[in-house]
C-alpha cells in the first residue's frame, strides 16, 4: 500500500519527536516493517532524500504550528470556552502544552547535537 507524503512527513515528525516505532506505526496506520524502513532511510539515505525528508517534516511541522496557532485563537475566545465541558478543556489544554514541551525539548537537543564537536 502506497502512503502518502503527508503520512511519511508526520511519521518521520512523530520519530523525531522521540515516540517509539511502535506507536507511530499504530497511530498512523502504517506496518511497522515500513516506519522502521523510512526511519533508517531518514538516517542513511542519500543527502536528496534526506533533504527531501528534511522538506516534509518541516512543512508539516509549519502546518502544525500554524494549526496550532488557529486553535490557541479559538481556545482564547470566552465565549466557545464557556460553552465546552471542563473535561474536554482539560483535556484540550493538556494535549496542547504536552505538544510545546516536546517541541521544545527537541529543539533544545537538536541545538545541543549541534553545539557538541565531533571527536
Amino acid at each position: 500500500m502506497a502512503h502518502s507524503a503527508e503520512t511519511r512527513a508526520a511519521v518521520m515528525a512523530a520519530l523525531l519527536e522521540g515516540q517509539s516505532l511502535n506507536k507511530v506505526a499504530e497511530t498512523y496506520h502504517v506496518p511497522k516493517a515500513t516506519v522502521s524502513r523510512w526511519k533508517n532511510e531518514g538516517v542513511s539515505g542519500s543527502g536528496t532524500q534526506k533533504e527531501q525528508i528534511g522538506a516534509l517534516v518541516l512543512e508539516f511541522l509549519r502546518e502544525s504550528l500554524q494549526t496550532a496557532i488557529a486553535q490557541v485563537v479559538i481556545f482564547r475566545d470566552e465565549k466557545w470556552i464557556k460553552r465546552q465541558d471542563a473535561s474536554q478543556v482539560a483535556v484540550l489544554y493538556g494535549v496542547n502544552l504536552d505538544k510545546a514541551i516536546r517541541l521544545f525539548e527537541a529543539l533544545a537537543a537538536n541545538e545541543a547535537d549541534e553545539e557538541t564537536p565531533d571527536a
